[in-house]
């Protein structure tokens, strides 16, 4: 069975958050978020955070701006009419959020024959009469629309022009005269299999408002990259315009790095990206056609593609192995055992051929070095090493899964030695972090995250690693030492599941704090969406982004959503398919959190609250499932109550599978049904 470590101890300690250092106007920024157009039931508090429409059909929500002769603007979002008149005139409409579809626009009349632009923007940095960049050409912007407008006229995108992601929508007057528009409204086509795209299988709720919507927000992030395949990026890059109905995949629903673009698989982003499809919408579909498009372009060698069809490119050996680090997640997930057996043979072809790369020190010294932000030295890289011992690591348990004894065997072996050679080639016991090659003064971002966030590292080395790595903060981001310093947005998701999985208490606070720091930085900036997570950005507020082609709802940002489900929640399978799952809150300085993951045998529902020394909690779980519920001391002696039953007196358990281990009481056993568990300090 696939099995994931517990995670370790987590006590409430009193630090200062990060709010002192970030930007006045994010300080100052709502605590509430922007609601929906549904209202939330007070027995479903958690919908007000929820970002996703409730229909298909999307109306803009206010007027961003305008140019030239512009009459009764408000009036079209009210299905009035608004007159536009003289060329280059425009009205500039604000959908509030990322959005991504088919606009059609309604005219009721125009002084003769008129054209109309139409142009598309992300940010608000961005709005004019040409559309952000989205082809990967040599233009910096991708043109407009023309509607042919002639008395009344309904003008609907053709599919190929579909826009995958943007906030703001352009319309101005290409000829003279005027055009009386009444409506504009969109047809919403991400996530082409859900067929109620704000009723997700599962939820998180906090006591912390932003916590609240950063989750929804990766969510939904994650929701507009799903995608149906035959709707990606066409490459080679059109002329002119863009083209949307690229063939990126099997099946009819896929995960895809970005919105606006690049409409493709990339490995990379999956290993984010599966984690949050599972922690907000149980959805695996989408993970099982990525994966499978990705291993069908699997070449003769072994190697694996750096990105999918139609880009299909090639050359990273650390892409190659992210596929690999997702199969374990899809696994772990579904326990689809056919879906592996099917594709066994392209796995161990790939391990295969990263381990013809190993080196006489045993480190597997990259050739491919195409990566997420930059191109990697040739070498004995620190990541692909990670990446290369969590495959056979976790190889190991797949090849159990299928009965591949032998395999499972030879692949734990490996991983051992592989262990062995990265810590006495790259850790650095001065730093007390890894360092990015073995000559290097560097102590990469991404690799000591993954490192730590895989289980590759003891105890001592993720305390060190994640206070490290808090030394590289700025006061807007995480920053990537291996990027010249930029923010880490891809790094950034991999660090914060790094912080929570070190399990001390500074950790946890840490993991908490850089969420709110770096992804309330993107959630309420100015230039953002107010909706969705960015692809990357940089350190000056003076150059937010600096390219119209970067994408403001990509995948990879999405790291904060399965890292409060799994660990401030602490709900998380520990089996493939989660027969058996555990409960293990990492509380910070939160009061409270609840929520849902749902597993092959239906959903396990918990709660837990802080208040005046005590700790209570609620579990419910399905049918042929058992769990272990981790229940924090706090660094004190605490008495323990499972359904009114003593099962820890404050030294000594009072039932079977109760014990005490790293800052928690550990009740292992937990059947089917619903469970209260209370904590509260022993009497001396």
């Amino acid at each position: 069975m696939i099995r994931r470590l517990l995670s370790r101890p987590v006590v409430v300690i009193a630090t200062a958050t990060s709010v002192a250092l970030v930007p006045a106007w994010v300080a100052a920024s709502p605590r509430q978020p922007d609601k929906p157009a549904h209202s939330a039931s007070s027995a479903r508090p958690w919908q007000a955070y929820n970002y996703s429409p409730s229909s298909r059909t999307v109306a803009p929500t206010a007027i961003h701006s305008t140019v030239g002769d512009v009459s009764r603007p408000s009036a079209v979002l009210k299905h009035r009419t608004t007159r536009i008149s003289g060329a280059g005139s425009a009205v500039t409409v604000d959908f509030g959020k990322e959005v991504g579809g088919i606009v059609s626009l309604d005219f009721t009349g125009s002084s003769g024959p008129q054209q109309v632009g139409l142009a598309f923007s992300e940010s608000s940095m961005y709005v004019g009469t040409s559309s952000d960049a989205s082809t990967g050409g040599p233009r910096s912007r991708d043109g407009s629309l023309i509607a042919d407008v002639d008395g009344r006229t309904r003008y609907r995108m053709p599919q190929a022009y579909q826009r995958g992601g943007f906030r703001y929508l352009t319309i101005y007057l290409e000829s003279g005269g005027h055009v009386d528009l009444d409506k504009i409204s969109l047809h919403f086509t991400a996530a082409p299999a859900m067929k109620k795209l704000d009723d997700y299988a599962n939820y998180f709720y906090s006591s912390d408002d932003l916590l609240n919507r950063i989750w929804y927000a990766g969510a939904y992030t994650t929701q507009l990259n799903t995608i149906d395949p035959k709707s990606g990026r066409i490459w080679e890059p059109p002329a002119t315009l863009w083209d949307n109905t690229g063939d990126v995949g099997v099946g009819d629903t896929i995960l895809v790095d970005g919105a606006k673009r690049d409409r493709t698989v990339w490995p990379g982003d999956l290993g984010i990206q599966i984690p949050a499809a599972y922690a907000a919408f149980n959805d695996t579909t989408s993970a099982r056609n990525a994966l499978t498009t990705i291993y069908q372009e699997q070449r003769p060698t072994g190697e694996l593609p750096y990105a999918g069809p139609e880009l299909d490119k090639w050359g990273s050996d650390t892409y190659h192995l992210w596929t690999l680090a997702a199969t374990y997640d899809y696994m772990l997930y579904t326990d689809d055992t056919a879906w592996l057996r099917d594709h066994w043979s392209a796995y161990r072809s790939a391990i295969d051929f990263s381990r013809a790369k190993m080196s006489q020190n045993g480190l597997l010294s990259i050739t491919g070095t195409s990566d997420s932000v930059r191109i990697l030295a040739k070498g004995e890289n620190l990541i692909a090493n990670v990446l290369l011992w969590r495959s056979l690591d976790k190889g190991a348990t797949l090849a159990r899964s299928i009965g591949d004894d032998a395999t499972a065997r030879t692949y734990a072996s490996q991983a051992g030695s592989l262990r062995t050679a990265i810590n006495d080639r790259l850790w650095d016991r001065a730093a007390g972090a890894y360092t990015f090659y073995p000559d290097s003064t560097i102590h990469p971002q991404d690799g000591n995250s993954l490192a730590v966030w895989y289980g590759m590292t003891d105890a001592d080395q993720a305390r060190t690693i994640s206070q490290e790595l808090k030394g590289n903060w700025s006061p807007i981001a995480s920053t990537a030492p291996e990027n010249k310093g930029n923010p880490g947005v891809f790094s950034g998701s991999m660090e914060v599941n790094a912080h929570f999985a070190a399990g001390n208490p500074e950790a946890d606070q840490a993991g908490v704090d850089i969420i709110r720091r770096q992804w309330g930085y993107m959630l309420d900036h100015p230039a953002g969406t107010k909706s969705t997570f960015w692809e990357s950005y940089r350190n000056g507020e003076d150059c937010v982004f600096c390219s119209t082609y970067v994408s403001l709802a990509h995948g990879w940002a999405a790291g904060p959503t399965p890292a409060l489900t799994s660990y401030v929640l602490g709900l998380e399978p520990t089996t493939a398919g989660g027969d058996a799952w555990s409960f293990v809150p990492h509380t910070a300085d939160l009061t409270f959190a609840q929520g849902r993951i749902t597993t092959t045998h239906g959903a396990v529902t918990a709660g837990w609250s802080v208040r005046k020394g005590t700790y209570r909690a609620t579990v419910s779980a399905p049918r042929r499932t058992t769990g272990t519920a981790g229940v924090p001391t706090f660094g004190r002696r605490v008495t323990v109550k499972v359904d009114g039953r003593t099962v820890w007196d404050g030294r000594r358990a009072k039932a079977s599978g109760v014990s005490l281990e790293d800052g928690y009481v550990r009740v292992s056993g937990l059947t089917a049904g619903k469970h209260s568990i209370v904590s509260s300090a022993a009497r001396r």
